[in-house]
């Protein structure tokens, strides 16, 4: 299990080879001699000194030290390097530092001073004796290792690979064969001796290929490629290691066994490859811990692959197999973690009641496949979807997750949307990108950069990313540029697109630009009805869409409705929170604190729940609606703690232009009446237009704007606002030849 990031504070002072470590001061003292060490360098040395004897790995490091984050080799090398020049200042040395090549360090606590002294009254003999012996001893290990080196690491670097889609060779569904290649690849991807293309990119080459255009569309030296046979309880499988840069063959062998013996041939795969490249393996190999029932793995492959092809149709024949899987083989946790994917599949054709009420069997599958595996990285990420992935429980499931699985696409993903759900904009776009890197013929992490990049100000970067996802689709280029277009501001160039994509009936992305230009069209006054219900925004998806279209508030019945359940409150996120911004102005404000005290909470929050920084829109809301009901001092306890969430996300650095705006509200609230307006022009200039989903049509209707509406300063920034939308409105008119 993974060790809680090292806390100085809490760290009791100890002694380390004579040294006196007290860490909460960040400072180590021996005969009166004392150092202070950077925080950073007091965290590696608690953790090396905790780990001791025992080797401790750079990834585990890197999580206590550094929370996790991504960060590059030079900032655990330097502080190792300022420990080792520590050491050196004391004598004798009361600690040094091994490197395990390719592992991690090892501390080895030096004599105490009592230790030294004794050594000192040895015989000149007897030292210059042990000298020898050692001396003779590093000559016969750097022999050993000279010898041992090549057939064992294979170099310093991690060979580079791709596990191409195994071929299907039975009269059933491929999904089982490329169940076993990707079992492989997640085998191969967990260890630190490879660097595995992703599963996505690996997909485009599923037949016979050319080892060349392999090597250089995937960025890999070798790949593996294999057939699958499966009929009457028996398997077959061919394998072989391939070269790219000149295509031959390294190694190849046939696997014929039971069914049920399928786990075992996928790790002696995988070990086969190891050797063929003359690396190690360090992880044992997937379901090594347990017998798993050859038909219900087989069942639970076939599944799987339905549920990855994100086809919504196929949510129905995913849950089938998983359960037959279930029932053969109860206690197998991918299965469970995959039903509840399949669950929400299938529950996306129902719209939002058949999400509300698919929702309870999908969380329960979920919790069962964590009871049954701790470890396992997919459940995690499916409850981070099913718990709303900005809540606190939902980071949490996100982090252990991309910790569970570092090295693949998905597990950089999860590692992202963790960063970017804190407020580490820097560290999210890392991740996306490493994500692409490794698998950059899988279009979602561009898809995610291209939000990013935009909501971020970066109109330009996000434009080169859509050309990079849709080099050869120029009804595709269309939409992406129309989505940067729209959320940079630019409304009548997102407009101008739409129309263009939208009348081609042929490309896949026709519907979604009708429906993109109906919302835009809308808003824009240039329709009068308003557009169909968008897509679900569910679990975790961006909160920029289609706007969220309500006049009037719900009635009483219709708000209790929306908010019955966790499922109902998570599915109606959107609409609730424009609900509750209608209430208020109504003067409703006691029904939304009665849905704040209860179980529920309101709009995800809930008292003795901290503010999230995708929470400060909802922050707003209810404190202004305590205030309403006389609740002063919890009101102020929220902004007070919504201020210390802008203040640490500002100081890292750049945020996204929502933020800003989400910003000047707590402020407004506040009665910050300068900083509020000030963060609402800055926003603005960076392309903040107040077209998200939950915003309502103008600026003055915002009720966390309402102690402003008669202050000079917020009615010349609405202006601006509202000239800018003018300015769209005449160019869309324009551009698409309408009569205004």
């Amino acid at each position: 299990m993974t060790k809680p990031q090292i806390n100085l504070a809490e760290t009791p002072d100890f002694d380390l080879g004579g040294l006196r470590i007290s860490p909460a001061r960040r400072q180590v003292r021996m005969n009166g001699d004392e150092h202070e060490l950077e925080p950073k360098v007091a965290q590696v040395l608690v953790a090396l000194a905790a780990a001791r004897p025992s080797v401790i790995s750079r990834d585990r490091l890197i999580d206590q030290c550094w929370d996790g984050r991504i960060v590059g080799d030079d900032a655990l090398n330097r502080c190792i390097v300022a420990l080792r020049h520590l050491a050196k200042e004391f004598s004798p040395e009361p600690f040094s530092i091994e490197t395990v090549p390719r592992v991690g360090y090892c501390l080895v606590e030096g004599p105490t001073n009592a230790d030294a002294a004794t050594l000192a009254g040895k015989s000149e003999w007897f030292r210059k004796k042990a000298v020898f012996v050692a001396l003779l001893a590093l000559v016969l290990i750097a022999s050993a290792l000279a010898f041992a080196w090549p057939r064992f690491a294979g170099g310093a670097e991690p060979a580079s690979i791709a596990v191409l889609p195994f071929r299907n060779l039975s009269a059933g569904d491929p999904y089982f064969a490329q169940g076993v290649g990707e079992e492989i690849m997640g085998q191969l991807a967990r260890e630190p001796a490879f660097r595995v293309a992703g599963s996505a990119s690996a997909a485009q080459f599923s037949g016979p290929s050319d080892p060349r255009k392999v090597g250089q569309a995937l960025n890999v030296d070798y790949f593996l490629e294999g057939s699958v046979r499966s009929e009457g309880g028996r398997v077959r499988i061919n394998a072989a290691l391939i070269r790219t840069k000149d295509g031959m063959r390294l190694w190849s062998e046939t696997y014929d066994r039971k069914l049920a013996d399928i786990l075992e041939i996928q790790g002696a795969i995988g070990q086969a490859v190891a050797n063929g490249l003359r690396r190690k393996l360090v992880h044992a190999a997937p379901g090594a811990a347990r017998a798993v029932n050859g038909e219900a793995y087989s069942l639970y492959l076939n599944a799987r692959g339905l549920v990855r092809s994100q086809n919504p149709q196929s949510g129905q024949d995913a849950i089938g197999l998983l359960q037959q899987a279930i029932r053969i083989d109860p206690g197998y946790a991918p299965a469970w973690a995959s039903l509840a994917q399949a669950l929400l599949l299938d529950g996306k054709t129902k719209g939002a009641e058949g999400l509300i009420a698919v929702w309870p069997r999908a969380y329960n599958a979920a919790r069962r496949a964590l009871q049954l595996d701790p470890n396992l990285a997919e459940a995690h990420g499916a409850l981070a979807g099913l718990l709303g992935s900005d809540s606190p429980e939902a980071v949490a499931h996100l982090r252990r997750a991309a910790e569970l699985d570092p090295r693949s696409g998905e597990g950089l993903l999860w590692r992202g949307a963790a960063h970017q759900v804190a407020g580490e904009y820097a560290d999210a776009v890392a991740a996306y990108r490493q994500a692409h890197d490794l698998d950059p013929l899988w279009p979602f992490p561009l898809r995610v950069l291209i939000d990013v990049y935009s909501m971020m100000g970066d109109r330009a970067a996000a434009e080169a990313m859509v050309i990079r996802l849709a080099p050869d689709d120029e009804p595709g280029q269309h939409f992406g540029l129309a989505r940067v277009a729209w959320l940079s501001g630019d409304f009548s160039e997102a407009a101008r697109r739409w129309s263009i994509v939208a009348n081609e009936p042929e490309s896949r992305w026709a519907g979604p630009a009708r429906l993109s230009l109906e919302n835009a069209m809308f808003m824009l006054n240039l329709s009068k009805s308003p557009p169909s219900r968008p897509p679900l925004p569910f679990l975790g998806q961006f909160r920029h869409g289609p706007r969220v279209w309500m006049s009037t508030p719900p009635s009483t019945a219709e708000w209790q409705n929306s908010n019955r359940s966790f499922a109902a409150a998570l599915v109606n996120q959107d609409v609730n929170v424009v609900a509750a911004k209608r209430m208020l102005a109504v003067g409703r404000a006691r029904e939304l604190i009665a849905t704040y005290d209860s179980p529920i909470g309101l709009l995800y929050m809930r008292r003795g729940v901290r503010v999230g920084v995708c929470d400060l829109q909802e922050a707003a809301i209810v404190a202004m609606a305590l205030r309403s009901v006389g609740r002063n001092a919890e009101a102020e306890a929220l902004l007070r703690e919504s201020d210390a969430v802008i203040r640490n996300v500002y100081r890292r650095g750049s945020v996204p232009t929502w933020f800003d705006e989400d910003v000047a509200a707590i402020w407004a609230v506040e009665g910050k009446a300068g900083p509020a307006v000030g963060t609402l022009e800055r926003a603005l200039r960076r392309g903040a237009t107040h077209a998200g989903r939950t915003d309502l049509p103008s600026l003055e209707e915002e009720p966390a704007f309402g102690s402003l509406r008669d202050d000079p300063r917020f009615r010349a920034v609405a202006a601006k606002y509202k000239a800018h939308f003018a300015r769209e409105r005449a160019e869309t008119v324009r551009a698409l030849k309408l009569t205004a």
